[in-house]
């Protein structure tokens, strides 16, 4: 009989990855923002919880609090693209068992959900503790340039999460007709996330009119050829 995954996250085009990475192991039931979560989460049909940090309506810490108190045993998996020392902290002391940084890789995610699943159905085995991260130093940059760069590297690890599983599909001896459907939709959620980082950046030159910023000046022009 196949474990079941509850999926928190509020991304549709990596609920639709996960799902496909996971399907043929587990029975994978969904919620897209916190509250949702939570009110799954207490079911006690759980096997393991993937849980994203960033949700609308209560935040990941909020859910893997609810959760724990309600099923201090069941695994949860922490996915998250931007993660503080406190917040880290924090996620640990509620029982988090994995925290994964986007982007992450597919496999060895499938790897821990298979590990923590059996690990969870042997009460025998000692669940490992999670070591302490070492602490960042963050960079000291203007607002502007702070929201550009965290809209930049939200952008890169959300293409690079869709860009593994389009290779992962594409790898395969053949290509099944459901395959086709999940490329397009694929593809559609990477335009769409381009779009908006572009749009988003050039919002903010305009709005700031003569844009001097050095993060901005300093960078070097891309050319048709040479060295890029």
């Amino acid at each position: 009989m196949k474990k079941n995954v509850l999926l928190v996250e509020d991304d549709p085009a990596l609920r639709m990855v996960m799902r496909e990475v996971l399907k043929d192991e587990f029975d994978v039931d969904e919620a897209d923002n916190g509250d949702d979560g939570i009110h799954k989460g207490l079911s006690d049909t759980n096997d393991l919880i993937i849980l994203d940090y960033h949700l609308p309506k209560k935040d990941g810490l909020q859910v893997i609090e609810a959760v724990k108190a309600a099923h201090p045993n069941v695994p949860v998996i922490v996915l998250t693209g931007f993660l503080n020392p406190d917040s880290e902290a924090q996620f640990n002391q509620l029982g988090a068992s994995k925290i994964f940084p986007k982007p992450f890789n597919y496999r060895a995610l499938l790897e821990v959900v298979r590990n923590l699943t059996l690990s969870a159905s042997s009460p025998s085995e000692v669940t490992e503790v999670p070591v302490a991260p070492k602490p960042f130093v963050q960079p000291q940059l203007a607002p502007t340039e702070t929201e550009m760069f965290a809209d930049s590297l939200s952008t890169v690890a959300a293409l690079a999460e869709k860009l593994e599983f389009l290779q992962s599909v594409t790898e395969k001896y053949w290509i099944e007709p459901s395959d086709i459907s999940t490329i397009r939709e694929a593809a559609r959620c990477m335009e769409n996330e381009i779009q908006s980082f572009y749009g988003k950046i050039n919002n903010t030159l305009f709005d700031a009119g003569g844009f001097n910023s050095p993060l901005i000046r300093n960078t070097k022009k891309p050319h048709l050829s040479g060295n890029n």
